[in-house]
């Protein structure tokens, strides 16, 4: 049985973070790839007509994961989160090229909701996913580079075994766990902090689980790990809410 976990360590520091979970299970991910490439590009056009001329630091949804950033050490700067980097290239005219609908419809939420969004393959994935502090062995494979990287010693880290997914919490994901054309099953964490971007999280849930189901044919398992829930199962059987 496939799960998505969160450890203790991570609420310890941030008690109000949580997770909004999509996983699309029987994608068709070659299916509407004109129809995803569209509402990606029109979501881009009214997000840079949206923010124009707008700094994204003095987002409150990009702010939130600055200053979470800086407690945890890490230059604001140097390491910008997902939704961060995503909305900072759109407004520089530099937006995400289209890859695959299920991911292009991921980078369309994201920017709409202003909310970090991942999308791993769970077949390469049979332990499931954690989020945790690496542990020596850890090692993560960048995109587009054949060198291995080692975490910092307790770097906040997406992990399934010692395989890290995605470094420096909702930073970089690596190249393995992919979502291609031929993936199948797709897990879509949604990152978020509550009071501040868990309504957005949960918008943005509601919006790219209906587009999966009409769009690439899925069936969508749907739920939320937090504090007092630490772990979901990601299986289709699985007692969270589903939509077909």
């Amino acid at each position: 049985m496939i799960r998505f976990s969160v450890a203790e360590e991570i609420f310890t520091k941030f008690p109000d973070y949580l997770v909004v979970v999509i996983v699309a299970h029987n994608v068709d991910n070659r299916r509407s790839s004109e129809t995803a490439r569209a509402i990606l590009a029109e979501i881009i056009r009214a997000t840079q007509e949206r923010l124009v001329g707008t700094d994204p630091k003095e987002l409150p949804e990009i702010a939130v994961w600055r200053q979470a950033f800086r407690v945890l050490g890490w230059s604001a700067s140097t390491y910008q989160s997902s939704v961060e980097s995503l909305l900072r290239r759109t407004l520089k005219g530099n937006p995400p090229p289209s890859i695959n609908p299920a991911v292009d419809l991921a980078n369309a939420a994201s920017l709409r909701f202003l909310v970090p969004i991942g999308a791993h393959n769970l077949e390469s994935a049979p332990q499931g996913l954690t989020v945790r502090p690496s542990q020596p062995g850890d090692r993560f494979q960048p995109l587009n580079q054949d060198e291995t990287e080692i975490p910092e010693p307790g770097e906040f880290v997406y992990a399934h075994a010692d395989e890290i997914r995605t470094r420096r919490w909702v930073w970089r994901q690596s190249r393995l766990g992919l979502v291609t054309p031929d993936s199948r099953r797709i897990f879509f964490p949604i990152d978020a902090f509550r009071h501040v971007t868990d309504m957005a999280a949960q918008e943005a849930a509601n919006w790219l689980a209906e587009q999966l189901h009409t769009l690439l044919g899925a069936s969508i398992v749907h739920g939320i790990v937090d504090r007092n829930h630490p772990e979901l199962c990601l299986s289709e059987t699985s007692e969270s809410s589903e939509k077909r």
